[in-house]
């Protein structure tokens, strides 16, 4: 099956903050990225978990830059959606998968990049999709592996990077 795929981005200059065990209740998510947006912090993707008694984990990227000023309040974050902790993870890289508007309603198109990262023996640490792309997160370390093969597998030239300043 040919993929619809037009372009893909990497960013290696990305963390992973997981914010475990947040209350789950409305509004929980509109705070946390509304402390996030006050200390000029842009969230670049974001994954909700499964609750469970009331509690949830919400994951999100930030940039390499924005890192020590999360830190620099994470005790008041935690404590405004009572979570149980937060935890970094600094050495992950974030794939955009982008194609036409047809790409989420064609059936199989995540399942075969789920597949070619699975080949290289590269694990996906989140996923998001829209309407238009599919974005991946895998650890930093295995970004020439995946680099490789899907140059290989999609022929495209891949783009590190999102445009932003250095």
């Amino acid at each position: 099956m040919a993929l619809p795929i037009e372009e893909v981005w990497v960013n290696k200059k990305v963390v992973k903050v997981t914010l475990k065990g947040a209350r789950n209740k409305p509004g929980i998510a509109a705070e946390v990225f509304e402390i996030l947006a006050s200390h000029g912090i842009n969230a670049e993707l974001i994954v909700a978990g499964s609750s469970d008694r009331g509690r949830t984990d919400i994951a999100f990227l930030v940039l390499e830059s924005d890192y020590l000023k999360l830190k620099d309040f994470e005790e008041t974050l935690c404590e405004s959606v009572q979570a149980k902790g937060i935890h970094y993870e600094p050495k992950v890289a974030l794939f955009v998968f982008y194609g036409d508007r047809t790409l989420s309603r064609r059936p199989g198109i995540a399942a075969k990049i789920f597949d070619i990262f699975a080949q290289a023996g590269i694990n996906i640490e989140m996923v998001s999709a829209s309407v238009d792309s599919i974005s991946i997160v895998i650890p930093e370390d295995r970004v020439d592996d995946a680099y490789m093969i899907l140059q290989d597998t999609l022929g495209l030239d891949i783009t590190e990077g999102f445009g932003y300043e250095d």
